[in-house]
């Protein structure tokens, strides 16, 4: 082990860790690799109704995930912080090391590559 992680960092990365757990949630964080996205782009490309984009956002906002900027009535989310952006590099590396057959893992591929 590198260096021991803190009680403190631990409780926040598991917040964060359990906010992305949602499938919509990441579905999210892929979109705003773009950049900054209205709630609207959001809901139309997800194919997810207003009232659920916009409950998903507030929350991932409220855990520091995501922050926006306003523009009249428009919010324009994206991604907060180089945190939330290594973790979702994590995850599309990791992806793509089992697709790959880089990573044995017969059981997790087949849970993982599910729809």
């Amino acid at each position: 082990m590198n260096e021991e992680l803190s009680v403190q960092f631990i409780k926040s990365a598991s917040l964060v860790l359990r906010a992305l757990g949602h499938p919509v949630r990441l579905k999210i964080i892929d979109y705003l690799q773009d950049g900054k996205k209205s709630v609207g782009e959001i809901q139309r490309t997800l194919n997810l109704s207003q009232p659920v984009t916009s409950q998903h956002l507030r929350y991932m906002y409220s855990k520091g995930i995501v922050d926006y900027l306003q523009s009249g009535t428009t919010y324009h989310y994206f991604i907060a912080n180089e945190f939330i952006q290594k973790i979702y590099d994590c995850v599309i590396d990791s992806q793509q090391k089992i697709q790959s057959g880089e990573w044995e893992m017969e059981s997790m591929r087949s849970m993982l590559m599910e729809d």
